[in-house]
């Protein structure tokens, strides 16, 4: 029978540099270290959102959030992390050209001393694609962004702080983006 290795994170200083890995993400938060996380946003063609309510044994258990979200474990790149967090969480294999890293968020209070680097995917597959892993994800909703939006400022406290946070970010981003003519 193979050994199971344990799961190791980095820990980082204020400019994202690796110092050393720890074992848990209990010792990550509970020590308030600074570490890695990653986001994505998947889009749907006509505008749809894809939004995961978290499960009872993830991070932000019972908020809404981004379709994707996980660490990065040591000795992994932020796109390699979106990589695998996309296939643990939905089953969905992205290739890295198909990812766009939008932003990075420096670690703060509202990120849980996280740097999250944010990435949007457009999903040209159909819905059955979606196979969630029960045991982090509750529930999948795929609506359209402008009701994303109103919800969230409505009911912000259905939504896990970072993803309000990386959603304030990424329109503005999109609004430049548009603005610029991209």
């Amino acid at each position: 029978m193979p050994i199971k290795i344990a799961e190791a994170f980095p820990v980082v200083d204020k400019n994202d540099k690796v110092l050393y890995p720890v074992y848990s993400k209990e010792a990550l938060h509970n020590g308030k270290l600074m570490h890695r996380s990653v986001h994505i946003f998947i889009e749907t063609f006509g505008r749809g959102f894809v939004l995961q309510l978290k499960g009872e044994k993830s991070e932000n258990a019972g908020k809404w959030s981004s379709a994707v979200s996980g660490h990065v474990e040591y000795g992994e790149e932020y796109e390699d992390a979106a990589i695998r967090e996309a296939e643990e969480e939905l089953g969905l294999e992205i290739d890295k050209d198909e990812l766009i890293r939008v932003l990075k968020v420096d670690a703060c209070e509202e990120t849980n001393s996280e740097f999250v680097v944010l990435f949007t995917y457009l999903m040209n597959k159909d819905t059955e694609s979606i196979r969630p892993n029960q045991e982090e994800v509750e529930k999948l909703l795929i609506v359209p962004l402008a009701d994303v939006i109103s919800d969230a400022n409505k009911n912000v406290n259905d939504y896990s702080p970072v993803f309000i946070m990386l959603l304030d970010k990424w329109i503005d981003y999109e609004l430049v983006e548009k603005a610029k003519g991209g």
